[in-house]
């Protein structure tokens, strides 16, 4: 499944649609702030299923919001998550984070307010120091959208002195089996595992992603 965006920002007031046209599911992305007013790069990262999208959009200059943007996704999806970073200059004024059931057309608004104080490289769940979805792991990007590592079928869990890190899901796992985060034993959603004595020891953080397995070892994508 591909998702393809519609790199439209249309400010302000103005009624186009940017989803106008395009076939297939389509959301209208309303971005506003109560404090920040203007931008010139709206980072994006995106989740729908097993699938995760980074992209930067740029209104073509400096622009006020509110803004209106599209994201078109080809094929079928049940929910979109969408964590946001609204930049002026190179600097992050605004996160906000949003999800939605998907349909044919639907509308979403992504409100971005101060962008917190998480540590650049850790991990967090969503709320915990950055924008994002709450049963979501992301890693702290401090130039620019926090990034989704995986959601987490368990629940997310914040830890105050390490990583937060995917709850184990259907544990206990199988000794010297191969886990991602939060497949049968804790960890990070996108880091490979090897089960010992009921826990994981790192095999490896994969590069895209970490794919679950039905009836063999996960691994890296």
């Amino acid at each position: 499944m591909k998702l393809a965006l519609v790199a439209i920002l249309v400010a302000g007031c103005a009624t186009d649609d940017p989803c106008a046209g395009v076939s297939g599911t389509c959301v209208t992305l309303h971005v506003t702030s109560p404090s920040v007013k203007t931008i010139d790069q709206l980072e994006l990262d995106l989740s729908w299923g097993d699938n995760h999208a980074v992209t930067t959009l740029q209104p073509g200059g400096t622009a006020s919001l509110p803004l209106v943007s599209g994201v078109a996704i080809a094929g079928s999806a049940s929910k979109l998550a969408i964590v946001g970073a609204g930049k002026l200059s190179g600097q992050v004024l605004g996160t906000g984070a949003a999800a939605i059931t998907l349909a044919d057309r639907a509308s979403l608004e992504l409100v971005l307010a101060d962008p917190g104080s998480c540590v650049a490289g850790a991990r967090y769940c969503g709320g915990d120091k950055l924008a994002g979805m709450a049963d979501t792991v992301y890693e702290c990007n401090a130039g620019g959208v926090p990034i989704a590592r995986g959601a987490c079928a368990a629940g997310c869990v914040t830890h105050p002195t390490v990583d937060d890190s995917c709850a184990a899901a259907n544990a206990p796992c199988t000794e010297g089996g191969l886990y991602c985060g939060g497949d049968k034993l804790a960890g990070d959603p996108g880091t490979l595992y090897r089960c010992s004595n009921g826990t994981g020891t790192l095999v490896m953080a994969c590069a895209t992603a970490c794919e679950i397995r039905v009836g063999s070892d996960d691994g890296c994508r």
